[in-house]
């Protein structure tokens, strides 16, 4: 009677823990799971008992590990990135720690302790970033003062070449100095934004046409895009509302999405801008959408994760200042 009060007693706490805990045999078949290893895998524990480990955790290296464990008689502590998850997000991160069993006391090989950290990694990436973002706004303060009298000058001689060269007629001529004065207003936004970034900003919404703004940023990337081979297609909806919008931080975002697409097809492609009205589904209101689509390289599910990260990019000579302006315009 002792004896089965006893084992209630233990499978008892061993549900109660908070961690997930699973028992691996020789055939890195599960015996028993609790029920936060139920809860952490999304299945019953009727389903896990018998569950091959793999087919829970896809990993390469953890069959050698948990016996390697076994082997050594010394538990392990690592960290987990499961190389693939059809049901769950792929970029899970398992938190694992290995005890060995008594390999002359039981066909069990391995306890394994399991801890879902992606959220804490996230939280400490997120902290990292925040301070990344404070240096960075002193440095581009420094930069800004730097840059703006001579931006600043240069600006003015270009306007003042335009409007004495006014009466030439030469069209081709005005709209290569008027992109240029663009540029350097933009250049001077940027800058601003740069050394303002770890501060909140509230955008300046303003009545705007969105296909207006869309063919003015394609002018600004045309040349480079007919020196890479690479044609702009538009397809606007015939019925887009006038929307309200903080212009130049859409039009910041539009650029920079276009010179990325124009990074990432080297020997040439497509550039495809589609606009039409869909609803937000949590808001359940009507919206006008963007779609940006080209014909490069792309980039893979693992480096998606981080294209917003400030200072990241894939490129060897890249900066990721762009998407860290993306990120803040969509602030």
């Amino acid at each position: 009677m002792g004896s089965r009060v006893e084992k209630d007693l233990y499978e008892m706490l061993f549900d109660a823990l908070p961690q997930a805990v699973l028992v691996v045999d020789r055939q890195l078949k599960i015996q028993v799971g609790n029920k936060s290893a139920s809860a952490l895998f999304q299945v019953s524990k009727d389903q896990l008992r018998e569950a091959e480990i793999s087919s829970l955790i896809s990993h390469k290296d953890l069959p050698k590990l948990i016996f390697d464990v076994a082997e050594a008689q010394r538990g392990k502590v690592l960290e987990l990135h499961p190389e693939s998850d059809q049901q769950r997000s792929s970029e899970r991160i398992l938190r694992v720690t290995i005890l060995p069993l008594d390999p002359d006391a039981t066909e069990d090989v391995g306890l394994l302790v399991l801890e879902d950290v992606s959220e804490k990694v996230m939280l400490e990436e997120q902290l990292i970033e925040t301070e990344k973002l404070a240096g960075m706004g002193q440095l581009a303060q420094g930069i800004a003062h730097e840059l703006g009298n001579p931006l600043s000058s240069m600006g003015s001689t270009l306007q003042y070449v335009r409007e004495n060269i006014t009466n030439e007629g030469d069209s081709a001529l005005l709209e290569a100095l008027d992109l240029t004065l663009d540029n350097l207003d933009q250049m001077h936004h940027l800058l601003r934004s740069l050394s303002e970034f770890s501060r909140e900003h509230r955008p300046r919404y303003e009545a705007s046409d969105l296909h207006q703004l869309i063919r003015q940023s394609l002018v600004f990337i045309r040349r480079e895009a007919e020196k890479h081979g690479i044609r702009p297609v538009t397809s606007f909806a015939s019925t887009l509302p006038c929307c309200h919008i903080d212009v130049r931080r859409i039009k910041q975002v539009l650029l920079n999405l276009f010179k990325n697409a124009i990074e990432a097809m080297p020997e040439g492609g497509q550039l495809s801008v589609k606009t039409r009205l869909g609803r937000l589904a949590r808001e359940d209101s009507e919206a006008a959408i963007i779609e940006i689509r080209d014909t490069g390289m792309g980039i893979s599910r693992k480096e998606l994760r981080h294209v917003f990260r400030p200072l990241y990019s894939t490129k060897p000579k890249g900066t990721g200042l762009s998407m860290t302006t993306r990120a803040c315009a969509e602030r």
